[in-house]
């Protein structure tokens, strides 16, 4: 008797499932140094947005009726709490994180079909929507070490604060030690996380080159009188190149698209600067650039077809 089987009959390590585990394997220094620095609040912070992140999706594919028909647990949830949590100020309330999370699980991601369908990247979308909605609360940038076991800040906004990045020596600023983002801020962490996903053939590099490149002269020429350098390590706009516009789903595949789509956010993010805060100037620009995808794509694919000159065919 032959047997039948349902396709894919091909299969490989990299399934969907593989390749959210060793993002969260490249996450696991930045969360390290997040507890580290900002202590107990942190760690409740990176365990309320993943738990809370998860919760939604599965609750919201149980009352769709898609819910994968159990093959495998959806644990892009994960990667998406911990990069949303790693985002934010350290100080940041529990329900403007439950806020942005609700709104990056349901609206960017569950409305357009769940995982692999969502043409926004739900960690961007949960922040820049608090961003827009708490814009005083996601100033509560605290020093780190500092009150490494308080809950305070988790339950009610702190004062805002804006914090002063002329006098970082340049141990402190590739160490992160420096009141910054609860785990964005440390770009020797991101490159840490980045060459582990290369080895493991998870990051396209063609968009987080691009902007950083582009990111690094275009700064250097707006804004001449400031240190482009230090910019680039306290910003968390390393982070934002590896886990955001590294992103399999909402950023184009292709080479050209990805490396236009790097451009495009680049001087996004450089118009905006010196008009909102640092965390809209990063964010805002990963959203427009996710909208513009598949156009970027579609383009990119019809101006390679126009290129490569048309098979003759002979007329007998």
């Amino acid at each position: 008797m032959m047997n039948k089987t349902l396709a894919p009959f091909i299969h490989t390590e990299k399934n969907a499932p593989y390749i959210y585990l060793t993002i969260i394997a490249a996450l696991v220094p930045a969360c390290c140094y997040s507890i580290f620095y900002y202590g107990v609040r942190a760690a409740v912070m990176l365990l309320i947005c993943t738990l809370s992140f998860v919760a939604c999706d599965v609750i919201c594919s149980k009352i769709s009726r898609r819910d994968a028909s159990g093959e495998y647990f959806d644990i892009s949830s994960i990667v998406s709490g911990l990069v949303f949590a790693l985002l934010l100020p350290p100080d940041t309330p529990v329900y403007m994180a439950l806020a942005g999370v609700l709104f990056g699980s349901v609206v960017t991601k569950q409305v357009f079909g769940g995982a692999g369908s969502n043409i926004i990247n739900p960690a961007a979308g949960a922040r820049l929507f608090i961003e827009m909605v708490f814009p005083s609360g996601m100033c509560g940038y605290a020093e780190p070490r500092e009150d490494w076991f308080g809950f305070a800040s988790l339950i009610t906004a702190s004062e805002p604060v804006t914090p002063d990045y002329s006098d970082l020596s340049l141990i402190e600023l590739v160490s992160g030690n420096f009141p910054g983002m609860l785990g964005a801020s440390c770009a020797a962490l991101a490159v840490l996380g980045a060459v582990f996903l290369l080895m493991r053939g998870n990051l396209r590099l063609y968009a987080p080159l691009s902007y950083i490149a582009s990111l690094a002269v275009l700064y250097y020429v707006m804004h001449p009188a400031e240190d482009m350098l230090a910019f680039m390590l306290y910003s968390g706009s390393v982070f934002v190149a590896v886990f955001m516009l590294g992103d399999m789903t909402t950023i184009p595949s292709r080479f050209a698209a990805g490396a236009f789509a790097g451009l495009v956010c680049a001087v996004l993010t450089v118009v905006l600067i010196p008009h909102v805060s640092l965390g809209m100037a990063l964010i805002a620009p990963v959203v427009t650039v996710n909208l513009m995808s598949f156009v970027m794509d579609f383009f990119s694919k019809t101006f390679s077809r126009r290129s490569k000159p048309s098979r003759e065919v002979d007329v007998l």
